[in-house]
Formats: structure tokens, sequence, C-alpha cells
């Protein structure tokens, strides 16, 4: 079933009587998972399942949901902060959908960011490889719900288009856990937030609040410029009246059209694949054949999808968006927040609520 199916059915925008009963079986599974989930985190608070110290400050980047809210830009973010400290990094990851011990957002952080990135599912073992490389402070991508390594300052990212999953636990809605586990975040995110209007931001910020006490920041996915095919670098104006075909695998693809169109590119036919599609010469065949019959020939895409396409014959004009992580007021909190982590005295995430002042509730609007 196409993700995008998957995700009309969760929503509820699929409709009639198959959809509303697979939904109904989806509520039952999800309780005795989310039960699971809570006693999970519980039993880690409370220290009878234990965390373990990697020798170097750890700071997670994670979310509550599944699906993209932004945490490769982030890890970006984050490093390149670091590296202005005078600090080594290293990035930590599960390797998500990785092919013979790649994956494309791993080799896309290792070119973003020019760092070693360790991945391995077991986040002890990858914390002990990359301190003996060297490394000095670890960069954990989506480990919010793997405690076992203990961690100096957590950030969970919240998409702000769709910050609870569509309010259930999997697996009938997209949260991994619930919001009361944010009660362990040292600074809540929430990102695409200038896609959401003022008002329902401030109604977010609120309801989270309920449920930490960390700070709550807000980020915009930034375009900043083109890669074309030769990998030369080319304002974003150039987009502006130009007829393209747009083509992306990620969990929420209309962002990625959305954000074309907000550079005025002409968008004559975009292609919405599954997140972390692979791609074959047949599907690369069938994009080229939809842009042409388009009338045209040149396609955009994001750099995580262009990772996949590396080392394949396409025979295609096919240029990259990149974006950054802007967190605008929001930077100078962050950056004393990660000087904090990796400067020390620091208190551990088992009990992240003891190391808040009460002034970090106010969120910022």
């Amino acid at each position: 079933m196409r993700e995008q199916t998957i995700r009309d059915i969760l929503s509820g925008q699929r409709s009639g009587a198959g959809a509303s009963l697979l939904r109904a079986a989806l509520w039952l599974a999800c309780w005795p998972y989310k039960g699971a989930m809570c006693l999970r985190r519980c039993a880690y608070r409370r220290g009878w399942l234990k965390s373990h110290p990697a020798g170097v400050p750890v700071i997670c980047v994670g979310n509550l949901s599944t699906g993209g809210t932004g945490k490769t830009p982030m890890v970006a973010w984050i490093v390149h902060r670091l590296r202005e400290m005078g600090r080594l990094p290293a990035i930590l990851s599960r390797g998500y959908k990785a092919v013979n011990g790649r994956s494309d957002e791993a080799d896309l952080l290792s070119e973003l960011c020019g760092v070693p990135v360790v991945i391995d599912a077991n986040r002890q073992v990858g914390a002990q490889k990359a301190r003996e490389n060297g490394a000095d402070v670890l960069v954990m991508d989506d480990g919010f719900q793997h405690r076992r390594l203990r961690r100096d300052l957590d950030i969970v990212l919240i998409d702000a288009t769709n910050p609870l999953g569509y309010g259930y636990c999997l697996p009938r809605g997209l949260l991994r856990e619930g919001p009361s586990a944010l009660s362990d975040a040292g600074l809540v995110v929430l990102t695409h937030s200038d896609q959401v209007n003022a008002q329902a931001l401030r109604d977010l910020c609120h309801r989270l609040a309920c449920h930490t006490r960390a700070p709550i920041l807000q980020a915009v996915h930034r375009p900043t410029h083109l890669i074309d095919e030769g990998g030369r670098v080319l304002p974003l104006e150039l987009l502006a009246g130009r007829k393209m075909f747009a083509f992306c695998g990620l969990a929420n693809p209309d962002r990625f059209f959305a954000q074309l169109g907000g550079l005025h590119a002409r968008l004559v036919g975009a292609t919405a694949l599954d997140d972390h599609q692979p791609y074959t010469d047949a599907l690369l065949a069938e994009l080229k054949d939809s842009a042409a019959s388009a009338g045209v020939s040149l396609l955009i895409t994001t750099q995580k999808d262009h990772m996949r396409l590396r080392g394949l014959d396409h025979g295609m004009t096919i240029w990259q968006l990149a974006v950054e992580m802007d967190l605008g007021e929001g930077q100078e909190l962050m950056v004393e927040k990660l000087k904090g982590a990796v400067n020390g005295p620091t208190t551990r995430t088992n009990d992240a609520r003891t190391n808040v002042q009460s002034s970090a509730n106010t969120p910022m609007i």
C-alpha cells in the first residue's frame, strides 16, 4: 500500500466502510503499543532500565512521530555550530533503510557537515567507534526513543503542520510516543512553522507547554541555492518562471512542491514517491517519460533524493534544491543550550524536568 494511501486513511480523508473499519482496528491496536512505550520510558526515568554514558557529550535530535520533521537539516545546523565552537563532532545514525551499510540520510549528512557519520543500530557501539576516531561530542540523529545511550541534551522536533500525528500512536496514527514524553526534552522545535498561521502556532505552543517545561522554538526550512547536474551552485532566482518537472520521495512531498511554488517555479508536473523510495531503471524511465510528456527536459528534486540517484545512468538534467534550518529568533537560545551541553556541568535528560528554569516555559512566538 502506498504511503500516501496510508496517510489518507489515518487522517480520515479516505472515507468508506473499508477505511472506517481499518481505522477502528488500528485504534484497538494502538493502545497496547502506547502502553508499552509509556512503560518503557517510565522504566528509564526510574532507573529500572539503565542509560549508559558515552564518555563525551551527546546531543540527540529526535521527534515524537514518524516521517519527516526536518532532522537532517537540524543535525547539519547543530554540527556547524559545534564546529564553530572548536569541537570535533561526529554523527550517530541508525541508518534508516540503509542498503549495504549506506543510507541517503547518512550520505547527505556526511556531505553537508564534513564530519564522520557512524551508522550502527546499536548507538552505544556507534558512540564507541566515534570516540575512538577522535570525536569529542556526538550528535545522535533520530534518537529520542533510543534511551540506552545517555544524552546531555534532547532536542525534539515537531512538524507544525501535523504536530501530533493525527492524534494517535502507531499504528492508528503517526506518533511513536504520546506527548507526555516531551517532559524529557531539553528543547522543542516546531519545524515548518511558516506553513501555519500565527494563531495556530500559539495554540500549539500552549498545548505542548502542558507536557514540557522546555523552551519551544520555531524554525523554517529555508531554501538557500540550487545545484545543477554538474554540481555547480546556482542562485534561487533562476527558478522564477522556469518550467520544470518536480519529483521526490519524502514523507510529506507536498511541502517540497510548495517550496518550489513559493520560489515562483512553473511546475508543469510533479511525482510524489514513497519516503526513501529506491530509484530503479524502470522508475527513472517513467520519470523521464512524464517530464517529456509535460514538454520539459529540466527536472528538480531534493538533495536527499539526489543521493539515491548517484551512480545511476539516467540521462536527465536534474537540479537539486538546497535548504537549511532557520531558527530565527531562537538561534541564540539554541546555541546557549548547545554550549551548556558540551561544556557542562549538565543534568542528564533522565530527569530533564529539573534542569529547565521556570522562565523557559514561555513559548517563543
